[in-house]
């Protein structure tokens, strides 16, 4: 069983015989992060909450860009001048003889602290719902205590003090009475939580400037839509939300439906050799063919002798890169899936990703107009089960994880009217080009369309409008840069080296 003193241990600046810490001040922030995801609220005991406060209030108190924890010697000195204070001394002087953990190790020992945890709060809840049924308990306290006897008394006794408890182990707020001073102080936590670091507000990135400063990313429980005609690179922007996911951490689902699994998988390590920023860095004896690994050669087995040992490093990279998200891939074996299996599958990964201490965030779906409809929602009415299955969807990025949700992207096919409207107006669309489906526009909170000619082949050229922005003002439509024969896209000029990759590791840097 795992203690509080071990949580504390790896919490606290301890240094060994030759004066050097026994943790970074990286993995102990790292840490601390963690267990106020887990641990939200400080623990019942006086003393730990003491030394829990000291902790957070330290952190707060930092100015600078990198917050830090405490070093042992000064909890100490600290405590000294308190009177008072001798619980505290001697739980410090416990808390030294624990063996520290870091990284995923304290996450697990954090839901294993956790769980034992919730055991012991559920046990003493059945027992007095019980005891309430059987005999009769006063509960409350001054004016608000009162006597509960009975069955009915019991069952609502055991659904008031469930309700915390469930939203303990999920970590998700799903109700609660907003007007008040615990809601009120929630909210005044979560804004100065969200200044001090902005990369909590930020979502996952497109990597082009033009888009990503107006819609700061796809934000969780949103649902983006990537609307063109055929062959207008709908699943390309895919694979490339995809990678630039996956290069700034966030964990991710590929779910394919058009693509085979082993296409997708090419396609990433495809569009990680055109990461400039990162292989100027990793292989600059190589840096002439950054961006130029052309994915019908990974395909066929073409590669010059040096491309493939460029090749080899790229894929090395993302193999032994820690920093880097998961991407799960899946390829349905059954001829046709539903949104139901979709749901399901995403949970099965989500279990996955949970032993290893993450959290499924993002799910692309590969694409919305080749699902098929479970019984509940079939209709003979094409649109209407388009429909059904865009307003399903939207529902899983809210309801996903217990509450917690995700971010869902997807292709989606615009109307032939709409594409000859588009072929008129240089490439630009408008919101009609969803009419067919009108849950496209309700449903969803982020319209992308996309638009390629024969110029803008010949050139590495597509037009790219934005027909919705639910949170914030749309971008205005613009010429982005993609080199088909690595599928990467790019912003124009090459800025994308400067401001897109630049970003993603912001990203990096302020989670770890």
């Amino acid at each position: 069983m795992i203690d509080l003193d071990t949580i504390f241990r790896s919490l606290i600046n301890f240094k060994n015989d030759r004066n050097e810490p026994t943790v970074t001040q990286k993995a102990l922030l790292k840490n601390f992060r963690a267990m106020q995801e887990v641990i939200p609220d400080p623990p019942e005991e006086k003393v730990y909450k003491n030394l829990y406060y000291f902790l957070y209030n330290y952190v707060k108190d930092c100015t600078h860009d990198a917050p830090e924890l405490p070093s042992y010697e000064f909890a100490k000195s600290y405590y000294e001048e308190i009177e008072g204070s001798e619980a505290v001394l001697t739980l410090l002087e416990k808390v030294k003889t624990k063996q520290p953990y870091v990284g995923q190790d304290f996450r697990k020992a954090l839901k294993m602290y956790n769980e034992d945890q919730n055991v012991l709060r559920f046990e003493r809840v059945l027992s007095n719902a019980n005891k309430i049924a059987s005999v009769g308990m006063s509960v409350g306290f001054g004016k608000n205590k009162r006597m509960l006897r009975g069955t009915l008394d019991a069952i609502g006794y055991l659904a008031i003090e469930t309700k915390p408890l469930q939203q303990d182990i999920t970590g998700v707020k799903l109700e609660s009475q907003v007007v008040s001073v615990e809601e009120a102080d929630e909210v005044l936590n979560e804004y100065e939580r969200v200044k001090k670091d902005p990369v909590e507000a930020l979502g996952i990135y497109t990597g082009l400037t033009q888009i990503d400063k107006k819609l700061k990313g796809l934000k969780n429980t949103e649902l983006m839509l990537v609307a063109a005609w055929t062959g207008h690179c709908k699943t390309t922007f895919s694979l490339n939300m995809m990678y630039r996911a996956m290069y700034s951490g966030w964990n991710s689902a590929f779910i394919t439906l058009e693509m085979s699994h082993a296409e997708i998988r090419r396609a990433l390590y495809v569009l990680h050799s055109c990461n400039q920023r990162r292989f100027r860095k990793v292989c600059p004896q190589f840096k002439d063919l950054i961006g130029t690994l052309k994915y019908n050669d990974v395909t066929y087995g073409t590669m010059n002798d040096e491309e493939e040992e460029f090749f080899k490093i790229v894929v090395d990279d993302i193999k032994n890169s820690p920093d880097y998200g998961k991407l799960y891939v899946w390829q349905p074996s059954q001829t046709v899936t539903t949104v139901s299996d979709v749901d399901f599958k995403a949970r099965q990964i989500q279990q996955e990703f949970q032993a290893d201490g993450r959290d499924l965030e993002f799910i692309i779906l590969d694409y919305i107009t080749l699902l098929g409809n479970d019984a509940s929602t079939r209709t003979q009415d094409y649109n209407q089960s388009l429909n059904n299955n865009i307003k399903a969807l939207k529902r899983l990025c809210l309801t996903f994880n217990n509450g917690k949700g995700c971010r869902m992207l997807s292709p989606f096919q615009v109307n032939r009217d709409g594409y000859k409207e588009a072929k008129k107006n240089d490439g630009i669309y408008f919101p009609t080009a969803l009419s067919n489906a009108h849950e496209a526009e309700r449903s969803s909170d982020v319209v992308i369309a996309l638009y390629v000619n024969d110029d803008d082949r010949n050139s590495g050229m597509m037009k790219i409008c934005n027909l919705k922005a639910r949170r914030e003002k749309p971008f205005d439509p613009f010429n982005g840069c993609i080199n088909f024969d690595s599928k990467y896209i790019y912003d124009y000029a090459g800025e994308h080296e400067d401001n897109s990759i630049k970003n993603m590791e912001l990203i990096l840097s302020n989670s770890e």
